[in-house]
């Protein structure tokens, strides 16, 4: 599978519907790739931001992939499906649009109707206070089923020699309906082991590993048991929490074991992720075993977005009016 396309295969380009600190992305409305389900996104650098060889090697990460583990890839991620050139040049990289599942309609207390990506961030707070923010209320079981499926994606990714790096709160996305899950964003960061990252690897406020700034895939595991830690125990100070007592009595005693295990500062003697997804995965069963998500490719294709709605007729994406 080529994992390269030239600037001008992309056509016209749709409405910008972000842009960041290194990047701006845009919709794609009339550009499909044979092994990717649903809508596209193309995401431009700005300047020197880019770095085509890391870009390239990530991008190849998923096109190496069988088409099963593609399809498991894509309901875990937006992972980058082709790296853009013109000239010689990699300015971006496409990738699957976020589907409309991920994102929440909320009213403001001004009456404002917002529209955004439903971040896990919203997972730390209480559930009356989320409520009253407009987020959905989750239950202890949707939480369980939350933290096994970014256990099962990080595994995932981990078995194809990934670091994913900056784990936090806003680059992880969560859905509760039609069945708890979560979705990893910004992908386009990670480190493939052995190689350099794209751009530095980070880590944000309060997610920040004992061992330094080297990120690894034990620090994705730690980040992952602040995750467990956070989103297990909700509310006041959830969101910088560090002290796994917080969830005794939550977690049974397997669980709280795997918790302190992980937040210790030797990170040899952290679990994994897979051991996490294998923990989760038996307080939830409902899931085949070794599955990061069930969610069929189909139900990755949105229907509105961002003021361009799918034409049932023709499958064109056309402006709403």
């Amino acid at each position: 599978m080529n994992s390269e396309i030239g600037r001008d295969e992309l056509g016209q380009l749709g409405p910008r519907i972000g842009k960041g600190g290194q990047a701006e992305v845009y919709l794609l409305p009339d550009f499909r790739l044979p092994d990717v389900a649903g809508q596209l996104v193309y995401k431009q650098y700005f300047g020197d931001q880019s770095a085509p060889h890391g870009l390239r090697g990530i991008v190849r990460v998923r096109s190496k992939l069988n088409p099963r583990d593609r399809q498991r890839m894509d309901a875990i991620a937006c992972w980058p499906a082709r790296a853009v050139r013109e000239n010689g040049a990699v300015l971006g990289v496409v990738m699957p649009l976020i589907p409309d599942s991920f994102f929440q309609e909320r009213t403001l207390p001004s009456g404002r109707p917002l529209r955004g990506p439903r971040e896990v961030q919203n997972l730390f707070i209480g559930a009356d206070l989320a409520v009253r923010l407009g987020m959905p209320r989750a239950s202890a079981a949707d939480r369980i089923a939350v933290c096994r499926d970014l256990a099962g994606a990080l595994s995932f990714l981990h078995g194809l020699g990934v670091v994913f790096g900056d784990v936090n709160a806003k680059n992880a996305l969560f859905r509760l309906t039609p069945d708890p899950t979560v979705m990893l964003v910004d992908c386009d960061a990670v480190r493939i082991r052995g190689s350099a990252a794209v751009v530095r690897q980070l880590n944000a406020p309060d997610w920040n590993p004992p061992e330094g700034a080297v990120l690894t895939q034990e620090t994705d595991v730690y980040k992952l048991g602040l995750f467990v830690l956070r989103t297990l125990a909700p509310g006041p100070g959830s969101s910088v929490s560090r002290d796994p007592e917080r969830v005794r009595g939550v977690l049974d005693g397997p669980g709280f074991r795997l918790l302190e295990s992980t937040l210790a500062g030797v990170p040899a003697q952290r679990p994994t992720a897979a051991e996490w997804y294998r923990y989760f995965a038996r307080r939830t069963p409902r899931r085949e075993a070794g599955a990061a998500s069930s969610a069929p490719a189909g139900a990755r294709e949105p229907t509105v977005t961002s003021g361009w709605l799918r034409d049932p007729a023709t499958g064109s994406w056309v402006r709403a009016r």
